[in-house]
């Protein structure tokens, strides 16, 4: 059973190559399509990205806790209708020992979803922001 697992790998591999390598001669990449959107308008726009430490920085001044994860991702569909390119995902332990997942607009840094327990309790008192 193995022996033919093994057998027909190699097969499959060998009959899907000249498939790809048709559209490679003809001059088009399928693969492209899938992310060329995404870069149309790379040149038009201004793409600086707040550092993770200023990112920090907003959560920090708005919530009480300790951060314990954090990372740069794309938008969701919702969030690119607004114009929103990148996000800061940021994970805070509350002191209630709660975790807020925060969603920043990673160049303006404004608030995009703020979602977990406890989240009224870390919530620092006297900003409007």
């Amino acid at each position: 059973m193995i022996r033919a697992r093994l057998f027909a790998l190699p097969l499959l591999a060998a009959l899907a190559l000249p498939a790809l390598g048709e559209d490679h001669h003809r001059g088009h990449d399928p693969r492209a399509e899938d992310w060329a959107s995404e870069f149309d308008d790379l040149g038009q726009q201004d793409y600086r990205v707040l550092p993770l430490k200023r990112a920090a920085q907003i959560v920090a001044e708005r919530f009480r806790g300790r951060l314990i994860a954090a990372r740069l991702v794309p938008p969701r569909p919702e969030e690119r209708a607004r114009g929103v390119v990148l996000v800061h995902q940021l994970r805070l332990l509350t002191p209630a020992r709660d975790v807020l997942a925060i969603r920043l607009d990673a160049r303006s840094g404004a608030f995009l979803e703020v979602a977990g327990a406890g989240l009224t309790e870390a919530r620092r008192r006297g900003n409007a922001r």
